[in-house]
């Protein structure tokens, strides 16, 4: 492949200097560190595996965890380095500059070790924390269900209590990872469970060795290899007791809880896949010359592509105030639904004008602009539609536009 190349992008652009310059001097180093192992090693192999149908390679994040990036966010005590959400998201937008699905899924199997190594129990913690990081272990949520996904109401898991333990039966979809995942937080409601009944729990629950009560079922989608979606259905499968992760009553709360910072992540990584796609767009235009001059000293073209860059920085704006109010531990309820809507809407949106603007050329392997298309697509339905995020806004609307609410 001989993509137009992205390795240095955020290196020496100041597109992101306003969320690098909220890091820490470790952190830096951290994303620095980061920004070298994708220009190596994440550049050239995801687009080959997208171009040839498949998922990025599994060596990737072999990489990934060897460096350490998986631990991200795990505390110092335990070997992690214990970095801020900042950090999170700018480490997402380095490989979202190659591939939004890969840092996709990367950036869900780092939530996954840090929600246990900070919200595990000590059994928990000693059984999977070490393997986890490492990358031996890999976790991912599985919530959505065949009839569940937004309408957590509607969820029809259980887990039985019985003398062996827990017993989990029902199906997940749409596991990011769903194919390789050996230790997913599976979401339940409780029956035979006392005055917890039909409560909510969640279940961490080991799936190394191949088991007749546990089936996968790979989701194929166009474009989205690397996500690794899959379906996972339980048939009575048992764990024991201290599988229980989010107590009875506790892991609706939790899981409502972390969402708002989902959407941001989500928001960072599209507007830094949007980056890449114009500056991808921007450097062809300007050497390619038609009618005796460069592409993009044509005005109709120049202005298509600068309503690109415009409403990028817009996104980008938004994106960092909203990742700031999370960092400073704000629920930023509106801030995360808005940056979310806006950013998906502007990235996928503004990539399609970028391959309008390089022609026929931008559907070929010698660009990114295609991935880019196809992968940025899924975007609009994880954690939240933009249907439902307008919904979460316009719920806000009297609280935090008008005046006479406003004190």
């Amino acid at each position: 492949m001989n993509a137009t190349p992205t390795s240095s992008l955020s290196g020496k652009s100041g597109f992101f200097s306003q969320l690098d310059s909220l890091l820490n001097g470790a952190e830096q180093r951290v994303v620095a560190k980061a920004r070298e192992f994708c220009a190596q090693h994440i550049a050239e192999d995801t687009l080959t595996a997208f171009c040839a149908g498949e998922a990025y390679p599994i060596s990737i994040l072999e990489g990934w965890a060897s460096q350490g990036f998986l631990a991200l966010q795990v505390p110092a005590a335990a070997g992690g380095a214990e970095a801020s959400f900042l950090c999170k998201i700018r480490l997402a937008q380095e490989v979202a500059l190659y591939s939004f699905a890969t840092a996709f899924s990367l950036n869900n199997l780092q939530g996954s070790v840090t929600r246990v190594a900070k919200a595990g129990s000590p059994k928990q913690q000693d059984a999977y924390l070490a393997r986890l990081i490492r990358g031996d272990l890999l976790g991912a949520p599985a919530l959505t269900e065949p009839q569940a996904g937004s309408d957590l109401g509607a969820l029809a898991m259980v887990a039985k209590r019985t003398n062996q333990g827990w017993v989990l039966s029902g199906t997940k979809t749409w596991v990011t990872n769903g194919q390789v995942v050996s230790l997913p937080l599976v979401m339940a409601r409780l029956v035979n469970a006392g005055e917890h009944e039909g409560s909510i729990a969640s279940f961490l629950v080991p799936l190394e060795k191949p088991s007749s009560t546990v089936s996968r079922r790979q989701i194929q989608t166009v474009g989205g290899s690397s996500f690794r979606a899959a379906e996972i259905e339980f048939r009575e499968h048992v764990v024991p007791d201290w599988a229980i992760f989010s107590s009875p009553g506790e892991a609706f709360k939790t899981s409502m809880a972390t969402i708002n910072a989902a959407r941001v992540h989500v928001a960072a990584m599209c507007t830094a896949t949007l980056y890449s796609a114009l500056a991808e767009a921007v450097e062809y235009c300007t050497k390619r010359n038609t009618f005796g001059e460069p592409l993009i000293s044509h005005q109709g073209l120049r202005w298509e592509l600068a309503e690109v860059a415009t409403r990028l920085e817009a996104a980008n704006a938004l994106v960092v105030l909203a990742a700031q109010h999370i960092d400073e531990g704000n629920a930023a309820v509106t801030l995360a639904a808005q940056a979310k809507k806006f950013a998906v809407d502007t990235a996928i949106w503004g990539v399609d004008q970028c391959l309008r603007c390089v022609g026929a050329v931008g559907t070929t392997p010698t660009m990114r602009l295609s991935m880019h298309q196809a992968e940025l697509r899924f975007a609009a339905y994880t954690d939240g539609t933009g249907q439902l995020l307008l919904d979460r806004v316009g719920k806000s609307l009297a609280k935090e536009y008008c005046r006479t609410t406003q004190g």
